[in-house]
C-alpha cells in the first residue's frame, strides 16, 4: 500500500463531493489506510521516518510552534478546524517526504496529479453541456462549475495547478506527451466555466512561471502556449465567461487601487462588483487587528471570531463574509509580526533552497524545482481565496520536495557504494 498509497492519495484529493457519502473526504480515509500501513512497516523495521534536514524545515516547524503557542494562549472561538490544520497537516508532509523511495515513485504521483486534472477537467465539460452538478453545497455559486469540490474558487485552483504540473513534465519528458498536453488544454479550456476572477487572472500568471521555472524551457513555453491559447478561446468564445473576464479586469484594478469598480454582469448570480471578490473591507479589517495587536495579533484562529465581534463595523450592510481570503493578512491580524516574519522567512528560505536545487545536475533537480514551483499558484491563490495553510496540496508539494533533496543527498552514497562493489568484483 505505501508503494502506491500516496498516488491514490493524490487521485483521490480532487474527491471533495464524496463527504456527502463518507462523512469525511475519501482522500483522508485513503491517507488513513496508507498511515497504518507505513506504521506497520515501521513496526517491523522495513522502513523508519527520515527528517529532512533543511532550513526551511527548521522554520516551517517554528511557525508551526508558535501557531500552536498562539492557539494555546488565546483559544479562540471557531478557531477548531484552523488547530486541526497547523496539528496534522505537517504529520502528513512528513509522511509525504518519506513514502517515496524513488525516481519512479516520484513519477508516479505527478502523473496521478495529471490524470486527476484531465478527468476533472473532462467531468467539467460533460457537467456544463448537461446542465447537471454533482452537488452543491452552496446555493450561492450552483450556476457556477464547482465539479468534484465544494468551491468553484478551488476547482480553478486546482486545475490551475495541474496545468502548470503538465508544463513542467511535459518540459523534461517525464510524463506521456498526450497527457501532459491533454490535461493542460482540458484545464485551461474548464476553468473559465468556474467564474473564478482569481482563476481568470492566475491561471495566466502561473502558467507563464511555471514554464519560466522549467529547465527544458523551449518545450516547457510551447506547452504553455498551448494551453493559454485554449484559455483564451474558451475564455473570448464563451459570453457568460467572456463576461466574467471583464470583471476579472475590475478585481485587479480593485487589488491594486483599494478603490471600487462597478461591473455589470449578466451571469445569474454573479451581479456582485469586484469589492465583493476582492473582500477589501476584510483586508482593512485584518489590517485594523495587526495595528491593534502588532505584535502577538489577535490569536491563531481568531480573526473570525474578532470580525463578528470587535471589528464588525466593518461588514458592509447586506455582507455577511467574515472569514478572511488573504492568507498574509490572515497571519499579520492572527499573528502579527513574530508569525508574519516566521511565515515569510520560511518562504524566502525555500525559495532559495529550490532555485539551489534548479541549478544541481542530475534527476533530482527536476524532481526538486516541480513541487517548489506549484506553491507558487498555491501562494498566490490564497491571497484571494484563503487555504494556505490549509491547502492539502501545499502539503503534497513540500513533502515531495523534501523527499527529492532527502533522495538527491542520499544517491551519492549509493552511487560510491556501487563502485565499491564494482571495485571489489574487478579486482577479485
Amino acid at each position: 500500500m505505501c508503494t502506491y498509497g500516496l498516488s491514490v492519495f493524490v487521485l483521490c484529493l480532487p474527491l471533495e463531493f464524496t463527504t456527502r457519502i463518507f462523512h469525511q473526504p475519501i482522500s483522508r480515509i485513503v491517507l488513513l489506510v496508507v498511515a497504518a500501513s507505513y506504521i506497520y512497516l515501521i513496526a517491523v523495521r522495513r522502513r523508519s521516518i527520515a527528517v529532512p534536514r533543511n532550513l526551511s524545515v527548521g522554520l516551517l516547524a517554528l511557525f508551526v510552534l508558535a501557531s500552536l503557542a498562539s492557539w494555546a494562549v488565546t483559544r479562540a472561538p471557531l478557531s477548531a478546524n484552523s488547530l486541526l490544520d497547523v496539528a496534522l497537516y505537517p504529520v502528513v508532509g512528513l509522511m509525504v517526504a518519506n513514502l517515496p523511495q524513488s525516481e519512479v515513485d516520484h513519477r508516479r504521483t505527478w502523473i496521478a496529479l495529471l490524470a486527476s486534472g484531465a478527468v476533472v477537467a473532462l467531468t467539467g465539460v460533460f457537467l456544463y453541456v448537461t446542465g447537471l452538478h454533482i452537488w452543491t453545497p452552496n446555493p450561492l455559486v450552483a450556476n457556477r462549475l464547482n465539479i468534484t469540490f465544494a468551491d468553484p474558487n478551488i476547482t480553478a485552483r486546482f486545475l490551475t495547478l495541474a496545468a502548470c504540473a503538465a508544463v513542467m513534465l511535459f518540459s523534461a519528458r517525464k510524463a506521456p506527451a498526450w497527457l501532459a498536453v491533454g490535461t493542460s488544454i482540458a484545464c485551461a479550456v474548464v476553468l473559465p466555466m468556474t467564474w473564478s476572477r482569481s482563476g481568470l487572472v492566475l491561471f495566466v500568471l502561473c502558467t507563464v512561471i511555471a514554464a519560466v521555472l522549467a529547465l527544458e524551457r523551449r518545450r516547457a513555453f510551447a506547452i504553455a502556449a498551448v494551453a493559454l491559447v485554449a484559455f483564451g478561446l474558451s475564455t473570448t468564445i464563451n459570453p457568460d465567461t467572456r463576461d466574467r473576464a471583464a470583471g476579472a479586469a475590475a478585481t485587479l484594478v480593485t487589488a491594486i487601487t483599494g478603490g471600487q469598480v462597478d461591473q455589470a454582469s449578466a451571469i445569474p448570480g454573479s451581479e456582485d462588483v469586484s469589492l465583493a471578490d476582492n473582500r477589501v473591507y476584510l483586508v482593512k479589517a485584518g489590517w485594523k487587528m495587526f495595528v491593534d495587536h502588532p505584535l502577538g495579533g489577535v490569536g491563531f484562529g481568531g480573526y473570525q471570531h474578532e470580525m463578528l465581534t470587535a471589528y464588525r463595523y466593518f461588514l458592509p450592510q447586506g455582507y455577511t463574509d467574515s472569514v478572511s481570503h488573504t492568507s498574509l493578512v490572515t497571519v499579520l491580524a492572527e499573528q502579527g509580526l513574530i508569525g508574519f516574519a516566521l511565515l515569510v522567512l520560511f518562504l524566502v528560505v525555500l525559495a532559495w533552497e529550490a532555485l539551489t536545487a534548479r541549478r544541481e545536475d542530475g534527476p533530482w533537480a527536476f524532481w526538486s524545482i516541480l513541487p517548489a514551483s506549484l506553491i507558487v499558484p498555491i501562494f498566490l491563490y490564497s491571497q484571494f481565496e484563503a487555504r494556505f495553510i490549509q491547502e492539502p496540496y501545499l502539503w503534497v508539494a513540500l513533502g515531495m520536495f523534501y523527499s527529492a533533496r532527502m533522495l538527491a543527498r542520499r544517491a551519492p552514497a549509493v552511487e560510491t557504494a556501487a563502485d565499491q562493489r564494482r571495485s571489489e568484483a574487478a579486482a577479485a
